[in-house]
């Protein structure tokens, strides 16, 4: 029954730390607005939480893919928190009570005590910074080799467009086989028709509410140019083939490390692996695995045993979450269509 359901339904050098490139995020003004801080107090200014047994509050969507790397953070870290649903399908991440908190209408946020941070590479180094007791992701004490090591591929891997990575596999059915949920026929329709309204939409908003009016129009104007990415089937193989390339030099690094014990650059499990591992995970879910690891073996492997790994299973959305909103999205996807 459940069967028949889804038929239906750039190197850093070693002196550069990677906190570095967080802290600059955080000390610099936002790319899509200059009067947007992606860090700021709730009330109040210049509180610093205090580090105590409180929990997190973490406004995610399970499907969205930053919002899946911040909870592989958070859980392997055991970092406590609780999630708020952002249910972005249905355009919650739009309504003034979220856009109060995060102007870009986009998670994962966090809001910890007074403080409000958005975007999960900001949230990830603020967590570093304000939760040094618990477990560290980035290898610091490790050697400058390995530091090098981490960084590039950290950055190589953070920097790929999920966003046009997903969408654009809508357009271009021929380059993926195989996709699983969510991502089965009627959803690839429903949030190719969505994305394509989103830019009208986030104009709309921005012409009756002014103080959102500066970061939504620079949204629209950056989800107009992706999508004249992803309807290009030229310029989105483009994209694949960064993927692709990036692919390559983990399957070197992979070749280097067999038999030994160690994850993608360290013994130690580190932030490059979440990063990695979430693109795994998204490019399978999307049907692209037989493209890029298909003749990757040391890949393949690695990703088999990321899936054996308790932090990650509990990051990733369940079959039981897949159905669940498939079937509250339903009036949303019917309206899509209209």
């Amino acid at each position: 029954m459940v069967k028949d359901f889804y038929v239906l339904i750039s190197k850093l050098t070693s002196s550069v730390n990677l906190f570095e490139r967080y802290r600059s995020l955080l000390s610099t003004t936002d790319k899509l607005s200059s009067s947007f801080s992606p860090v700021r107090m709730a009330s109040g200014e210049g509180a610093v939480p205090e580090q105590n047994d409180k929990e997190i509050l973490l406004y995610l969507h399970n499907h969205s893919f930053y919002s899946q790397k911040l909870l592989f953070v958070l859980n392997e870290r055991g970092i406590k928190f609780k999630t708020v649903f952002i249910n972005i399908a249905a355009g919650d991440q739009y309504k003034n009570s979220f856009l109060d908190i995060n102007p870009r209408g986009e998670v994962p946020v966090i809001k910890d005590g007074e403080t409000i941070v958005v975007d999960s590479a900001k949230i990830i180094y603020y967590l570093e910074e304000q939760y040094k007791t618990h477990k560290t992701l980035i290898p610091t004490a490790e050697g400058a080799e390995i530091i090098e090591r981490h960084n590039h591929f950290h950055t190589v891997i953070h920097d790929l467009p999920a966003d046009v990575i997903t969408i654009g596999s809508f357009y271009h059915p021929e380059v993926v086989r195989d996709p699983k949920l969510p991502f089965i026929l009627p959803v690839r329709k429903h949030m190719r028709n969505v994305t394509e309204k989103i830019p009208a939409k986030l104009k709309d908003i921005a012409s009756k509410e002014a103080k959102y009016a500066e970061v939504l129009n620079q949204k629209a104007t950056k989800i107009e140019n992706d999508l004249e990415i992803m309807k290009n089937k030229e310029e989105f193989l483009k994209v694949l083939d960064t993927v692709d390339g990036v692919l390559q030099e983990v399957e070197e690094q992979l070749v280097k490390n067999e038999g030994t014990e160690k994850w993608l650059v360290s013994d130690n499990f580190t932030l490059a692996d979440i990063d990695l591992a979430i693109l795994l995970e998204r490019l399978y879910v999307l049907g692209l695995e037989q493209r890029f690891w298909q003749n990757r073996p040391n890949i393949t492997k690695y990703f088999n045993r990321m899936k054996q790994r308790d932090s990650f299973k509990k990051s990733i959305p369940s079959a039981f979450f897949h159905i669940k909103t498939l079937l509250e999205g339903i009036p949303n996807f019917l309206l899509s269509l209209m």
